[in-house]
């Protein structure tokens, strides 16, 4: 029973629900009965929230490079180091030389870092 001398009704709603909770796991059997000690040695493959938000800085600084050089070039840039090409494949693949793809390449790549502070 609700004791109000005891806390507020919204804590002992919050501790009835968790309870409930609690023995529906128990029940089914997926309540972990490891150590809770154990939980430092679980590993999490999950980038951290600080990850995430400095890879999508880096994504946007990417993109907003790419926007500013030669649309062949970015199309070159990106199709190497994004999709893994060899210089040799991407020479193929535009008709160019392969001395061209290099150089155009290189030229712009100075072009990007301009971006990364």
């Amino acid at each position: 029973m609700y004791d109000e001398t005891r806390g507020a009704a919204m804590t002992w709603m919050m501790t009835i629900a968790r309870n409930r909770a609690v023995d529906r796991l128990r029940s089914s059997g997926r309540m972990s009965t490891a150590p809770i000690e154990l939980v430092e040695h679980i590993a999490d493959s999950r980038p951290l929230a600080f990850e995430i938000l400095e890879m999508r800085d880096e994504q946007r600084q990417l993109s907003d490079g790419l926007q500013t050089i030669d649309p062949l070039d970015a199309l070159l840039i990106r199709t190497e180091f994004l999709e893994g090409s060899t210089y040799a494949e991407l020479a193929q693949r535009t008709g160019m030389p392969l001395g061209t793809v290099k150089s155009r390449v290189r030229r712009a790549l100075p072009k990007l870092r301009a971006f990364f502070p």
